[in-house]
């Protein structure tokens, strides 16, 4: 047996709850063990002081007037009160949330798309309007090539060309 195992029996021993095996064992183990058995004389030597130690008396008339304040209903105060509206606020609160963000979400208008000017150009579906003859030739090669052709061709203050 290990000396953890003798304490718990030992504990136990105090408080008369071990069967006649298990104190057999413990026996055995007290025999061979000195620091379990000086453990348990320790443990004999502290509960014998607290045996004999009496408790201490209550002050006079303690029981006569614990009695009738153990009678008396417990304050009710305001705290069930602030907890039963609390439990019923917390499931609206969530409920106007939610209700709040879905109106958010359906009624407020959508931002305006950031476009830089080559996408403000070809926003539409023909950029060009000098360009729809040359998309419209059936000869092309490269339509897009033909484009950008034509958009070289014409010199504006407007337009860069590195």
């Amino acid at each position: 047996m290990r000396c953890k195992q003798a304490e718990k029996l030992l504990s136990k021993s105090f408080d008369d709850r071990l069967n006649g095996d298990d104190l057999r064992i413990l026996d055995a183990h007290l025999t061979s063990c000195p620091a379990c058995r000086t453990a348990a004389e320790e443990y004999r030597g502290m509960l014998a002081l607290l045996r004999d130690d009496p408790s201490p008396e209550p002050p006079p008339y303690f029981w006569q007037r614990l009695q009738p304040r153990m009678a008396e209903p417990p304050d009710a105060g305001t705290l069930p009160l602030w907890k039963h509206w609390g439990l019923r606020a917390i499931p609206l609160s969530l409920l106007l949330i939610v209700t709040m963000a879905a109106a958010a979400l359906l009624f407020l208008p959508a931002q305006p798309e950031e476009l830089s000017r080559s996408g403000i150009l070809l926003r539409d579906e023909i950029p060009i309007e000098d360009g729809l003859p040359l998309l419209q030739a059936e000869n092309l090669e490269n339509p897009n090539m033909a484009l950008i052709f034509a958009a070289t061709e014409i010199e504006t203050q407007t337009r860069r060309f590195p």
